[in-house]
């Protein structure tokens, strides 16, 4: 993996849990960073993302929404080998005030 990356999650976001969920299937580790536990890295997410809105992987400073977007992205260009699907778990409901969509985000 030569690019930098990260990723902004946000807790009760079932969006951030199912990429979360595919990492852990396949041994992925990067940065995280938890927006509800820092302001910093809300703020930062917000300015250089442009959007209020999680999942958020940040490849070499550049922003990528949506879950299914971002397991694409591990899948092709992280994931050595075969691809391992996380085992279905229950999702967590969403968190006060997280507005999340159907088409695999949330906002804050």
């Amino acid at each position: 993996m030569s690019s930098n990356l990260e990723l902004y999650i946000k807790n009760g976001c079932p969006w951030c849990h199912k990429v979360l969920s595919f990492m852990e299937a396949n041994d992925i580790e990067l940065p995280l960073h938890n927006i509800d536990e820092s302001e910093a890295d809300r703020e930062h997410l917000i300015e250089v993302g442009g959007k209020r809105q999680v999942p958020c992987l940040f490849i070499d400073g550049k922003a990528l929404y949506e879950s299914s977007d971002i397991i694409d992205y591990l899948k092709e260009h992280v994931v050595e080998g075969e691809v391992a699907e996380p085992t279905p778990a229950a999702d967590p409901a969403p968190a006060a005030g997280a507005h999340c969509t159907l088409d695999g985000h949330c906002s804050f």
